[in-house]
């Protein structure tokens, strides 16, 4: 395999600055939830965030495509820095972040995630042979999440703090000889701008080959970003699948970062820890994902492997809609973490081999942008009162499945077409 050392720096990369992105992620929601009291308004901040995003989603696909994706990495970790030390450097100052600070640093993360995965998979079908696309698919789900799992172990103490002495945490007794005082948002928040600086040093240091072939192209950004949607254009199966298969992605993290800490407080009647250990959970099987999912499937095609589990989601939603056992909430976690990244890494994979690396920044682009404009809905939607008040947040749980449910339906219409097709560029 060609440009193994630029494969691990990458991934380095990626696991530092998203271990504090992910505690930073974990802490927000929990703020508003728990310490204000305000889910409704965060709910409301993540809609208008999330639909905020819509243009600059199809803007980062341009500029993905028409620079060097190494420095397009550069510059997203200078903004995280700049972004993040400055309001924690506020923190310190003037005693707490304050729920404008916590709402800028949210806002400026969904930023920065809007460009950073789209050029992870970009610059990653650009430095990987066509034979190993499943493989990097696959490292690059195993390294995240194995990032998120200590994240979220992480999270748990911080948001949580720990006493020490004897303890019962997700039916098991422990005896904690220390303690760990909670942390406070500009403390976490400092701890994720010290990351993303590593984070620069370590993709500074990249080195690669190019494999796939760019040729530069004339015109503005509206322009380049007219071609893109023109390939969909022309292609209305790739739209399909490309945004059908996201629909697991869509419900996971209005679920994760917005829905889950007022179903583990209000119907789980329990604490930040649950919450934190779900987090953990949904990790560990995301990164048994990575580690297995193309080998699964192996004798099968992506398209069957991305429809399975689809409805494997379709009914832990359901379950989830209808019980609250905390045992089976935790189980279920891990098979919706598994098939969450089971999805992503089958539905990459599937797009490496049908999109040219010329455009495919433009494309997924398409696809987050269409991603975020629905989660954007859901979040305005959820952030009424009816779902944050009396337990009635397993109404949204019933609908997020009813949504995965139709989108799975609208593959398996088009199956035998999606198992057989070739695009038109």
């Amino acid at each position: 395999m060609q440009n193994r050392q630029a494969y691990w720096l990458l991934f380095s990369a990626n696991a530092v600055s998203g271990f504090a992105q992910g505690i930073t992620m974990l802490a927000i929601p929990w703020y508003f939830s728990k310490q204000l009291e305000q889910p409704s308004l965060f709910g409301l901040i993540y809609g208008t965030t999330t639909l905020l995003m819509i243009f600059w989603g199809l803007y980062a696909g341009s500029i993905i495509d028409r620079f060097s994706r190494k420095w397009v990495f550069f510059g997203v970790n200078v903004f995280g820095l700049l972004l993040l030390g400055s309001v924690s450097l506020f923190g310190f100052l003037f005693n707490g972040v304050g729920a404008f600070g916590a709402m800028l640093v949210f806002m400026g993360t969904i930023f920065i995630f809007n460009i950073h995965y789209p050029a992870l998979y970009a610059f990653g079908q650009e430095i990987t042979e066509r034979k190993y696309y499943g493989r990097f698919t696959s490292w690059a789900e195993i390294v995240g999440q194995t990032t998120s799992i200590a994240s979220g172990a992480a999270g748990a103490l911080l948001l949580a703090g720990l006493n020490s002495g004897d303890i019962q945490f997700a039916g098991l007794h422990l005896n904690i000889p220390f303690s760990i005082k909670a942390w406070k948002l500009e403390e976490i928040f400092l701890l994720d701008a010290l990351t993303y600086a590593l984070g620069l040093i370590l993709i500074a240091s990249i080195k690669y080959v190019p494999l796939a072939e760019r040729k530069k192209e004339s015109g503005n950004s509206f322009e380049r970003i007219k071609k893109g949607i023109t390939l969909l254009r022309k292609n209305p199966l790739l739209l399909l699948f490309g945004n059908s298969s996201f629909a697991i992605f869509v419900v996971l993290l209005i679920t994760v970062q917005q829905l889950l800490p007022v179903y583990v407080d209000q119907h789980l009647k329990a604490g930040a820890g649950w919450y934190a250990f779900a987090e953990f959970l949904y990790s560990f099987g995301a990164m048994l994902a990575g580690v297995g999912m193309v080998w699964v499937f192996r004798k099968k095609n992506m398209v069957y492997g991305v429809l399975t589990l689809m409805i494997i989601t379709v009914v832990i939603y359901l379950t989830w809609s209808f019980t609250n056992i905390k045992w089976l909430f935790a189980l279920l976690s891990i098979v919706i973490g598994l098939t969450n990244a089971g999805t992503r890494v089958l539905r990459t994979t599937w797009i490496f081999e049908h999109v040219p690396n010329q455009t495919i920044g433009r494309v997924s682009s398409v696809f987050q942008t269409i991603n975020i404009m629905l989660r954007g809905l859901f979040s305005l939607l959820f952030a009424l009162p009816f779902f944050n008040t009396e337990g009635q947040i397993v109404y949204a749980y019933l609908i997020c499945g009813i949504f995965v449910a139709l989108n799975a339906l609208a593959i398996l219409l088009n199956y035998k077409k999606l198992i057989t097709l070739r695009i038109n560029e």
